[in-house]
């Protein structure tokens, strides 16, 4: 899980979701207990609900505490007039550069791995909905918080959401073929992606396996209307295996400060290929980092 990230341009669609055929993961946080999501921070040991946290690092500042089951920070949805659920969450820290906490986070469950050795034939597209909310004591810092579908070998990312603080942009991410290059690769959507912080939104992704389509996108109104974007990918023929939560440092940017991010209400399903997307434009180029 240590992918090679770079900026390209994608396509602006808009999406319609499906109705689920088979749940791969349903997850909201209420029925877990305040405090420690789990305690295993190598990912090994199996903490509240299932769920597994992992590290990448293992400096000073690493811990446990960084996953917690807290209240929901703010009731209010992006719209501003739709309330949030106003239950238990999970919040996250990405690390601080500043403090030598160069670590992303990571929290995954088996419950896809589980869910798709019964999956019908056919069943091609697994979609993610899951609701979003970024606070925290710093504005600047280049800290990212998503969620990344992977393969059964955890080395290709088949979809993904990446959200950053200090400017709002939302990201899509997908395993694709660069002229020749294919790895993990974060798309920029532009100005049609600049989202606020301290705000409630429901994003979506999801991935054809026959295909190798990522699309990803977010609504404003609790997941009636979403902004899409897509790419066609690299990892056609591949099947899903595993979600993980993440808060990412961005070493290698400027130096970090305190962000939290807030993830509650996840859906995860397949269901049999869809009919045809309406493309509507394309998203600007915007250059290049490594991880």
């Amino acid at each position: 899980m240590r992918p090679v990230f770079v900026f390209a341009s994608l396509s602006l669609v808009v999406a319609v979701t499906a109705n689920a055929d088979v749940v791969m993961s349903q997850q909201n946080f209420n029925n877990l207990n305040l405090g420690n999501l789990a305690t295993d921070t190598t990912g090994v040991a199996a903490g509240q609900g299932g769920w597994y946290i992992f590290n990448s690092s293992t400096q000073a500042g690493t811990g446990a505490a960084n996953y917690q089951i807290v209240a929901d920070p703010n009731a209010a949805n992006s719209n501003g007039t739709v309330a949030h659920n106003g239950g238990q969450v999970l919040q996250m820290q990405a690390g601080t550069t500043a403090t030598g906490n160069n670590v992303t986070r990571f929290a995954f469950n088996d419950d896809v791995h589980n869910a798709m050795a019964s999956n019908p034939v056919g069943n091609n597209i697994f979609t993610m909905n899951y609701d979003f909310y970024m606070d925290g004591g710093s504005t600047t810092s280049t800290n990212r918080y998503g969620n990344y579908l992977y393969d059964a070998t955890g080395t290709k990312i088949l979809a993904g959401i990446t959200m950053q603080n200090s400017t709002g942009q939302f990201y899509l991410l997908s395993n694709y073929n660069n002229a020749g290059t294919i790895g993990n690769y974060s798309f920029s959507t532009g100005t049609s992606g600049i989202l606020a912080r301290n705000t409630w939104y429901t994003f979506q992704y999801t991935f054809d396996s026959t295909t190798g389509r990522t699309t990803a996108g977010f609504s404003s109104d609790g997941g009636v209307n979403f902004t899409s974007f897509f790419v066609d990918g690299a990892a056609a023929g591949t099947l899903a295996d595993e979600y993980d939560l993440i808060g990412s440092v961005n070493s290698g940017t400027a130096a970090q400060g305190t962000t939290l991010g807030f993830y509650d209400n996840i859906n995860a399903y397949t269901t049999p290929a869809p009919g045809a997307i309406a493309l509507l434009g394309l998203a600007g180029l915007v250059g290049r980092r490594r991880r």
